[in-house]
């Protein structure tokens, strides 16, 4: 039996098609992942006294990322008395937290708001407030069943959700944000220390999810010269990332100013091919 080839029709729609797919990627707002980036969402987590709560006030130096406005959960603002145009909103409870996020989403105008960087101080200490509260509801509920001091698997998976759905909420407002947080160490025989957040359970790695830059801070002290190092590639003791790709292994005495100094001053081009790389894992 013969065949027929059909001879392909010349696409005469083409342009139509073309402007039409156009006009659709405009209403859905797409966008190149080469553009610039407009905001940093920012996560680091060390010891007490490294100097993370000062880490945010940097943002007070720079005109590109002032002004800062912090939610204080711990309490330790006292290292930023002097830069006074830096503003503090004292926070003890996730509600509180919630109520003024709401009023933060409301009051922005035109993609705008009032501030152009936002912190909270600390994350995981409003986590643990959050625990206290939540074991404090349950105890009142049954204190006969209860044991305030002992989380179950439901008091934890309330806490969990409740941080997650802050997080997201302050990393989608159009401005810097970035969340400092307790140093977690995982301690086993015969084994290396391994650096974390200090936060208990899945939120370890699912909080980190939510930034594009999640660093271990920590400090050194060699005769009086103070020298803080801020790691940013994660390894198989440190949990660290670097969506940005531009940070480089760890930054030396970090302010917000170099940081986005480094992202903004970066734009990566477009490539068509991948450049190949013959070395071997760990070279």
């Amino acid at each position: 039996m013969a065949t027929r080839t059909r001879k392909p029709a010349q696409d005469k729609t083409e342009p139509a098609a073309f402007q039409a797919n156009e006009e659709l990627r405009a209403k859905l707002q797409v966008t190149s992942p080469t553009e610039v980036v407009e905001w940093m969402n920012i996560f680091l987590y060390g010891e007490p006294g490294v100097g993370k709560t000062y880490f945010l006030g940097t943002a007070e130096d720079d005109a590109r990322l002032r002004p800062m406005l912090i939610f204080d959960v711990e309490g330790g603002m006292m290292t930023l008395r002097d830069k006074p145009g830096i503003d503090i909103i004292k926070v003890r409870s996730i509600q509180e937290v919630e109520d003024k996020y709401n009023m933060l989403y409301h009051s922005i105008e035109n993609g705008k708001l009032p501030w152009k960087s936002m912190g909270i101080d600390s994350l995981t200490e409003l986590a643990d407030l959050d625990m206290r509260l939540v074991m404090k509801q349950a105890y009142n509920r049954n204190p006969d069943r209860v044991d305030i001091d002992v989380p179950s698997p439901r008091e934890w998976g309330i806490v969990r959700n409740h941080i997650r759905l802050i997080t997201r909420a302050f990393k989608d407002l159009p401005c810097h944000f970035i969340c400092t947080g307790a140093l977690g160490i995982d301690q086993r025989e015969n084994e290396p220390d391994k650096y974390r957040p200090g936060f208990a359970g899945k939120l370890v790695r699912e909080v980190p999810g939510f930034f594009d830059v999640v660093g271990y801070y920590r400090s050194r002290n060699r005769g009086g010269d103070i020298t803080r190092t801020l790691q940013v590639v994660g390894s198989d003791r440190v949990l660290a990332k670097d969506r940005t790709k531009v940070l480089g292994q760890s930054i030396e005495n970090p302010s917000l100013t170099s940081m986005w100094d480094i992202v903004e001053g970066v734009k990566l081009e477009p490539q068509d091919e991948q450049p190949k790389d013959n070395k071997k894992e760990g070279e």
